[in-house]
């Protein structure tokens, strides 16, 4: 079939089966039904190279994760976030191609493969700052349309993303916990770097400084749960009075509510725990965690409809999205 044969067999012209195909626009509820009917009685599948050659466009989006592969199975965030984006390209007949960063070599490949021309797009995810840096530019060298999942440090006012706003959201967790009679709060950290890991930071020390308390017990993590663990550790070392935790991932609120265990302090009666994600494994852990929820759907949306308009001819934008503190049983 081809759109010609649809066109006939609806009785409708064939510029108007084309505006069907690419998205609907000026055709009328009935002429729309008439088309339907045909391309579900003949099974009809678009010839997405033919239509390539026509438009220019390969109708084709990579998700380009500036991290080693073994992370989009080891952290959460990562899979959530590209499940809700390539749920949301599916509704708009888009096809998702993932690319990995494992090494200088892959990352070469992946660069010559977009400048290729076999994607419109790229929603870019990367977490490290010197990775996301070099992309960010690589990108706007070619003249690639994309999108950062994170506020860039570089070039934010020609760059388009979507960012939750961290600085907020950590500074809420803290006067939580504040508030629920922690005297002596703590903060497990991100890796330094990364724009969120550096708001989330600010966020709880001014958090702290209006309350009239000094942040001084701060220690990191790389977002794992094995390095919650020890940040926790480190963290009872140095101040065992502790007895507040905000943590940057819920990951490594799960390792640092074990090492609490592990030196006898039952949370929330000693230690109040606030984690930072709401993943799966919050609602499951044991107690169940208060943490931030980041909107990984809206966020995919977001991502996905900023793209598209980006490749269309609009101007790059800038999106902040807020944070849901979710309380369960890590607080009291």
């Amino acid at each position: 079939m081809t759109i010609r044969d649809i066109a006939q067999e609806a009785g409708v012209s064939r510029a108007t089966v084309s505006r069907y195909l690419n998205g609907g626009h000026w055709v009328s509820e009935q002429a729309a039904a008439k088309v339907q009917a045909v391309i579900d009685r003949t099974d009809y599948v678009a010839n997405e190279r033919a239509r390539s050659l026509a438009t220019g466009r390969s109708n084709s989006v990579a998700f380009l994760l500036g991290e080693p592969q073994e992370l989009l199975f080891a952290d959460p965030n990562f899979s959530t976030l590209l499940r809700a984006i390539a749920d949301e390209l599916g509704r708009k007949g888009m096809s998702l191609i993932m690319m990995t960063t494992d090494n200088q070599e892959e990352n070469k490949r992946n660069l010559k493969f977009l400048r290729g021309g076999h994607v419109d797009g790229v929603l870019l995810v990367a977490w490290h700052y010197g990775v996301r840096k070099g992309l960010i530019h690589s990108l706007h060298a070619m003249d690639m349309p994309f999108v950062v999942a994170e506020c860039p440090e570089v070039d934010s006012d020609s760059t388009s993303y979507v960012h939750v706003d961290d600085y907020h959201g950590a500074a809420r967790a803290t006067h939580y916990l504040l508030e629920r009679g922690a005297k002596s709060v703590a903060m497990i950290a991100g890796p330094e770097g990364p724009t969120g890991a550096l708001e989330r930071v600010r966020g709880f020390e001014d958090a702290m400084r209006s309350r009239g308390q000094n942040p001084e017990w701060i220690e990191r993590g790389d977002y794992s749960k094995a390095s919650g663990y020890d940040a926790a550790l480190r963290l009872l070392k140095r101040a065992p009075q502790v007895d507040g935790l905000f943590v940057a991932s819920d990951l490594m609120a799960i390792g640092a509510m074990q090492a609490l265990r592990s030196q006898g302090r039952d949370v929330p009666a000693n230690v109040q725990v606030i984690g930072f994600d709401d993943q799966q494994l919050a609602q499951i852990s044991e107690p169940p965690l208060t943490t931030l929820r980041q909107p990984f759907g809206e966020i995919g949306r977001k991502m996905v409809d900023q793209l598209i308009d980006l490749i269309h001819g609009g101007s790059p934008v800038g999106t902040i999205l807020p944070l849901e503190l979710v309380v369960r049983q890590t607080t009291r």
